[in-house]
């Protein structure tokens, strides 16, 4: 079934919301329910409480088009999202974790003749990203990055499969990416096993246990830009 709004007693006014179909959908909502982490109220159900969630994350609208849409206050939706958040966020040591020395070489590596075993103690790599944000306007001057847009500068890394080993998302958008990796590594518990290392971007350092790779090529070993 879709998730739907019922803003009118007209059944026509209907846009579809959230589709329990897809698996991301229907994985994050057995993950929260049976971890108890969201649960049905009187009158919002969970289902409903993480159609708020995408839908806000996902389209970026202001709250009183998510009140016409869900038919609920503003301070109702406001709510929900904010929990949603925080609860998805309690999962972060869950799913992000840190690799260890003891890993085998991935299979995208040990399988590829380009790169085993030139890359076979990488195991993923690092980049810097920029995810808009609405900022007070007193503090707009150190979130406004290079291409002048308000946001953060986030890094992430992750494995050759593409799940995240890290994130540090606390950086204003006009800290340079250097900035953020040294952070992450000083202070923000970033660690790389012994004799491991990560691919980055041209945008960062050679530095410890991280390689850099030539201008014209990303982070995931493919064939270099002509």
């Amino acid at each position: 079934m879709l998730m739907s709004s019922t803003m009118d007693e007209d059944e026509e006014d209907t846009t579809p919301i959230l589709d329990p179909s897809i698996p991301v959908v229907t994985q994050d909502m057995d993950i929260l329910v049976e971890r108890e982490l969201i649960r049905d109220w009187r009158y919002v159900t969970a289902t409903e409480q993480l159609a708020m969630f995408f839908y806000a994350m996902g389209h970026g609208v202001a709250t009183g088009s998510m009140c016409e849409q869900f038919q609920h206050s503003s301070e109702t939706i406001s709510c929900y999202v904010n929990c949603v958040i925080k609860v998805i966020a309690l999962l972060r040591f869950t799913y992000i974790v840190l690799p260890s020395g003891t890993d085998l070489v991935h299979p995208r590596i040990h399988q590829g003749d380009r790169f085993y075993p030139y890359f076979k103690d990488a195991i993923g790599a690092t980049d810097g990203t920029y995810i808009s944000a609405h900022i007070l306007k007193d503090r707009q001057a150190r979130y406004r990055n290079r291409k002048n847009v308000m946001s953060q500068n986030v890094m992430g890394v992750c494995g050759f499969d593409l799940i995240f080993h890290y994130v540090d998302a606390e950086f204003e958008g006009a800290a340079a990416d250097m900035m953020v990796l040294r952070r992450a590594v000083d202070v923000g518990g970033f660690t790389i096993p012994q004799g491991k290392y990560y691919l980055m971007d041209s945008g960062y350092g050679n530095v410890g246990h991280l390689c850099t790779l030539l201008w014209g090529t990303i982070p995931y070993l493919r064939i270099p830009k002509s």
